[in-house]
């Protein structure tokens, strides 16, 4: 009897033992789980995050460039403008320009011992008179706009077309051969030339304006063409040859200007002659002019 109570009483003793351990073995895999799904969450929880933050990240930096764009595209916009604005006043801008001038000219030789301005070997003709080559001059001529930039080498300079012609009266002189003729047949009295030149000029005109209304300019070279009264010895009349210059013009008012010039004119003698023995001499059309000049833009 006491071993049977014995028995039961270490059956029912293993039997709480068993049901005090499920509970804990429960308890701790349901723990368990409970760890595993939290960090699977709070991973989960991160890799969000971290995406928010990537996302923001690429957010603002799209921003920022968008941002950069409409500030580029801004500037380019008022750059645009602001050309369209400068175009427009530049075309309001009168660049060409009509002058008249004139002034002092003066020949490197006078044309004095010519078969038609006083020759001493000429039977029965004056004296040669001894002119020193000085005299005055009037003309005109327009400046037209080629490019304002010197073809894009610098803005400093601008280049013009100029075509001028002028007149120039060198005073008078005896006549030696018509004197000779109508003193011998007519009987008639002295005759006199007035010794005039006529010339004409095409050339490129460079114009510095960087200097606001003072403008300076040169030209480096340009055509002439002389056209001489009376005639060489050679009965000749038209000299072809080269002019430089240079000369500064200032705005007086609107587009009034007035400036000084000086050009000099180098023919090479073409119209020289002379007879075999040496004679008769030729014309020498070298010379310069100096003056004044006003012009209107336009």
């Amino acid at each position: 009897m006491i071993k049977k109570s014995t028995g039961m009483a270490a059956m029912v003793t293993a039997a709480v033992a068993v049901a005090g351990l499920v509970p804990q073995q429960v308890m701790a895999e349901s723990h368990y789980k409970g760890t595993s799904a939290q960090a699977d969450i709070e991973r989960r929880l991160q890799m969000m995050e971290d995406e928010m933050r990537a996302l923001r990240s690429e957010l603002a930096k799209a921003r920022s460039e968008a941002r950069s764009n409409a500030e580029k595209i801004e500037a380019q916009q008022q750059k645009v403008e602001q050309q369209l604005v400068e175009a427009e006043e530049h075309e309001k801008e009168h660049h060409d320009l009509l002058f008249f001038r004139g002034g002092y000219a003066k020949m490197e030789h006078a044309r004095g011992n010519e078969l038609l301005t006083a020759h001493d070997a000429v039977p029965g003709a004056p004296l040669a008179e001894d002119r020193d080559g000085e005299g005055w001059y009037v003309g005109a001529g327009f400046d037209h706009r080629l490019t304002d930039d010197l073809w894009g080498l610098t803005d400093i300079a601008a280049v013009d077309g100029e075509v001028m012609f002028e007149y120039k009266n060198f005073g008078t002189s005896t006549n030696s051969l018509v004197n000779a003729a109508g003193g011998a047949l007519l009987g008639t009295g002295t005759i006199r030339n007035k010794i005039t030149q006529f010339t004409l000029t095409a050339a490129p005109k460079i114009k510095f304006n960087n200097l606001g209304d003072f403008r300076p300019w040169i030209i480096p070279f340009g055509l002439g063409i002389h056209v001489i009264s009376p005639p060489s010895s050679g009965v000749t009349v038209l000299n072809p040859g080269l002019m430089v210059g240079a000369g500064a013009e200032y705005r007086i008012w609107k587009d009034l200007f007035a400036g000084l010039d000086f050009r000099y004119h180098w023919t090479g003698d073409d119209l020289k002659y002379k007879t075999s023995d040496g004679v008769l001499h030729g014309v020498d059309t070298d010379g310069f002019t100096t003056g004044a000049y006003l012009g209107f833009g336009f």
